[in-house]
C-alpha cells in the first residue's frame, strides 16, 4: 500500500515538472456568474452569457481594448486549459462590471468534451475551476483572470461558493550558491485565504520535508540551507496550500525549480607593496659658463718695411720707403651678448678701430669707440692704438736707416775726394 502512495505522489510530481507551465504573474480578478446554465455536462450549450462584479484590467495598449471574454475550464493537476466558449465581442470591457452572451454561433464544446481533454476515460466527478480571461479583438489576453468553481456529479454539474486559490513561490537569492542558503517565499491568492504551505524537496525519488509554515497575510516563508550544487539538473521544490476551511479556499501547489550552482572561487590576492617612490635628488643645474675675460688675441706681425734702392746710392735716398698699413690685431673679444643692438655697436666699432690702424697712425685712436660694442663678439676697435704704434715704430726705424744712409754716402765721398787728391 505505501508503494503504491509513493508511486501515485511520484507519478504526480513527475506530471506537474512536465506540464506546468513557466511562473507568470497571474491574479485572480475576482469571481463570475453564469447566466442560462443548462447544469449538463453533455449540453453544446454550457450556459447563455456570464456576468462580472468588475471589470477587466485595462489594456495594455489604449488602441487595443479587450472586447470579449473567453470561458475555459482548467485542469487541477497539471494547470491545463480546455475552451468551453467566447463571449460576443462588443465594446470596452475595461470601463466598468459587465454581462455578455456567449458566442453560440462560434466554435464552442460541452464541458464533458473538455474535461475529456484532461481525463480520457473514467468518472468526471469532482470540482473544478472555471476562469474567464479578458481578450483583445485579436485574441492577446490579460494575466489577471475571474474565477469559479462548479461541482460535476455523474452527468450534472453546479457552481458552487468555493473560492480559487492561487500559490506562487519565489526564491531569494533566484540562484543560490552550494553551501549556502536560500529563502523560500510563498503568497497566496486571495489574501484572506487562512491555511497553512508545506515545502517539501524531491531527493533521491523521494519527498523530503522541509517545513510547514502559517499563511499570515497572504504569505508564508522558509529558508533552506545547506545546499549542494545541482550541476546540469535543478532542486525540484514541491510547495502546497492547505485550506483550514476546504469548502471556502481550494488547496493549491506550486513546484519551484532551484537551480544550485558552485561558487564562484575567489582568488586570494598576491598582496604588493606599496612601492618606495624613487627619491628626485636634486636636478644639476646646467652651470652658465663663465666667460673667458682674456683669451689670448693672435696679433697680426708687424711687417718689416724694405726701402727700396735704385742703382748707386747718392748722397739723398731717392725715395722714402712707403709704410705699409698694420693690419688690424685680434683684440680681446668680449663675452657673447644676447642684445642685437649691442653686437651692432661693436662691430661698428671694430670697423672704425680697423680703419684708424691706416697710413695716419693718429687716427688709430678712434677705434676707441668700439667700446660701446663691449658686448658683440666683434673684434673690439682697441686694435686702432696698436695700429698707431706700430707705424710710430716704422717711422723711427726709416730715420735711423736714413742717417746711416747718409753717414755711408760721407764715408764714400770723402774717400773718393782722397783718392783725387795728388799725391806729394
Amino acid at each position: 500500500m505505501l508503494l503504491t502512495v509513493l508511486a501515485l505522489v511520484c507519478g504526480a510530481l513527475a506530471a506537474v515538472l512536465a506540464l506546468a507551465a513557466p511562473a507568470k504573474a497571474a491574479t485572480v480578478h475576482g469571481t463570475f456568474t453564469f447566466q442560462g446554465a443548462s447544469g449538463s455536462t453533455t449540453a453544446e450549450t454550457f450556459a447563455t452569457g456570464v456576468g462580472t462584479p468588475a471589470a477587466c484590467p485595462a489594456p495594455a495598449d489604449p488602441a487595443k481594448p479587450y472586447v470579449k471574454a473567453r470561458l475555459a475550464v482548467i485542469d487541477s493537476a497539471t494547470g491545463g486549459i480546455a475552451v468551453l466558449a467566447d463571449t460576443v465581442a462588443t465594446g470596452s470591457l475595461s470601463d466598468g462590471p459587465f454581462t455578455r452572451a456567449l458566442d453560440v454561433q462560434a466554435d464552442h464544446s460541452s464541458l464533458q468534451a473538455a474535461l475529456r481533454t484532461f481525463l480520457p476515460e473514467g468518472p468526471l466527478d469532482g470540482r473544478y475551476e472555471l476562469r474567464l480571461f479578458c481578450r483583445t479583438a485579436v485574441g492577446a489576453e490579460t494575466e489577471q483572470y475571474f474565477s469559479s468553481m462548479i461541482e460535476v456529479t455523474g452527468e450534472a454539474w453546479a457552481p458552487i461558493a468555493q473560492l480559487t486559490t492561487l500559490l506562487e513561490v519565489v526564491s531569494d537569492p533566484e540562484v543560490p550558491t552550494a553551501g549556502g542558503q536560500a529563502t523560500l517565499t510563498a503568497t497566496v491568492q486571495p489574501k484572506d485565504a487562512a491555511g497553512s504551505v508545506t515545502f517539501q524537496k524531491f531527493v533521491n525519488e523521494e519527498l523530503v520535508d522541509i517545513a510547514t509554515v502559517a499563511v499570515v497575510g497572504g504569505k508564508a516563508e522558509t529558508t533552506l540551507t545547506g545546499l549542494a550544487a545541482t550541476g546540469n539538473d535543478s532542486l525540484p521544490v514541491l510547495v502546497t496550500f492547505t485550506p483550514t476551511d476546504p469548502e471556502a479556499h481550494t488547496a493549491g501547489s506550486f513546484v519551484l525549480s532551484l537551480v544550485v550552482v558552485e561558487p564562484t572561487a575567489t582568488p586570494t590576492p598576491t598582496g604588493t607593496g606599496t612601492p618606495t617612490p624613487t627619491g628626485t635628488g636634486t636636478p644639476t643645474g646646467t652651470a652658465t659658463p663663465t666667460p673667458t675675460d682674456d683669451p689670448t688675441g693672435t696679433d697680426s706681425p708687424t711687417p718689416t718695411d724694405t726701402p727700396s734702392e735704385t742703382g748707386t746710392p747718392s748722397g739723398t735716398p731717392s725715395e722714402t720707403p712707403t709704410d705699409t698699413a698694420s693690419p688690424s690685431g685680434t683684440g680681446t673679444p668680449a663675452p657673447t651678448g644676447t642684445d642685437d643692438s649691442a653686437g651692432s655697436g661693436g662691430s661698428s666699432g671694430g670697423d672704425s678701430g680697423s680703419s684708424g690702424g691706416g697710413t695716419s697712425g693718429g687716427s688709430g685712436t678712434s677705434g676707441s669707440s668700439g667700446g660701446s660694442g663691449n658686448t658683440s663678439t666683434t673684434t673690439n676697435g682697441g686694435s686702432g692704438s696698436l695700429a698707431a704704434t706700430g707705424a710710430s715704430a716704422a717711422s723711427a726705424a726709416l730715420g735711423s736707416l736714413a742717417l746711416c744712409l747718409l753717414g755711408a754716402a760721407a764715408v764714400l765721398q770723402n774717400r773718393r775726394r782722397k783718392a783725387k787728391a795728388p799725391r806729394p
